[in-house]
């Protein structure tokens, strides 16, 4: 039963993780660039940058751009993983899928964009997508594997405290 609302917790923040991801695919050219762009001039603010202050937002742009692709689809690999670990799946299949998954729905989303007035799809934003993705799995494998080695030690230590008493 912990296992059933574990999966449709998941199943649900994929759903609703990738509702964001077509969100934002469906803003125009303008509103998307907008976004990033304010974005920029607020660190460049923050940062006090007046000299190349216009290269800087230019290329902080590009950068902040790329980092939210990263970012929302380390957040997609990261439940996707963990969705798929409720399953009895060897690891290496486990990988495999949602790395898969991660490129099919990273490839659909820049097709998405080629409707989207000012838009236009990147096989470097699929890239950087399946690299997100990746990322978000060995984040979840970190954070099990971290749990696995408390796990085992605090059972050491309460077999340690029995054979002492």
């Amino acid at each position: 039963m912990k296992k059933q609302i574990i999966r449709i917790i998941f199943l649900i923040l994929i759903i609703l993780n990738s509702l964001i991801i077509f969100g934002f695919s469906a803003q125009n050219g303008e509103k998307s660039g907008n976004l990033s762009k304010t974005i920029t001039i607020k660190i460049a603010d923050i940062l006090n940058i007046e000299e190349n202050r216009e290269e800087f937002i230019r290329i902080g742009e590009q950068v902040i751009r790329k980092l939210a692709h990263f970012g929302i689809y380390t957040t997609l690999g990261i439940f996707s993983y963990a969705f798929i670990t409720t399953f009895n799946i060897k690891e290496k299949i486990r990988i495999i899928i949602i790395t898969l998954w991660g490129i099919i729905y990273a490839s659909t989303d820049e097709i998405h964009q080629i409707f989207s007035n000012g838009r236009h799809p990147s096989i470097n934003d699929v890239i950087i997508d399946t690299l997100g993705v990746i990322f978000g799995i060995l984040l979840v494998m970190l954070v099990l594997k971290i749990k696995e080695v408390i796990k085992a030690k605090n059972e050491k230590k309460i077999a340690n405290e029995n054979s002492e008493n």
